[in-house]
């Protein structure tokens, strides 16, 4: 997700699923005119300044932790969302493979619904 208003949409309007370290907010796209026009998910990684004593290097590493568990989970989601997903809880040692857990635990849980 690049825009703005599709992440405060997402933030507002999506279903929050929180985990241990993250929170991931999950919007489904609208589809239009019988078909999907959104064979992708479409993901923003969002970490908060206040939580990593305003170090960008914290807050990028958090971030590249995020997008690889991302990654290696986003497989579990049908296809058309807009997904947030929030680091809150993370250290600076955290492992991806933790993170990865949680977001396969959260992404099982919205595929059941």
């Amino acid at each position: 997700l690049k825009k703005s208003n599709d992440i405060k949409a997402a933030l507002d309007k999506g279903i929050c699923y929180k985990s241990g370290s993250v929170n991931v907010y999950i919007l489904k796209r609208a589809a239009g005119n019988g078909f999907n026009p959104f064979p992708t998910n479409c993901a923003a990684f969002i970490c908060k300044k206040a939580l990593h004593q305003k170090k960008a290097v914290l807050r990028n590493r958090i971030r590249r932790i995020l997008r690889e568990a991302y990654r290696k989970t986003s497989h579990f989601l049908p296809p058309g969302n807009n997904i947030v997903i929030i680091g809150t809880k993370i250290t600076k040692n955290a492992l991806s493979t933790e993170i990865e857990r949680e977001l396969a635990d959260v992404f099982k849980k919205y595929g059941k619904k």
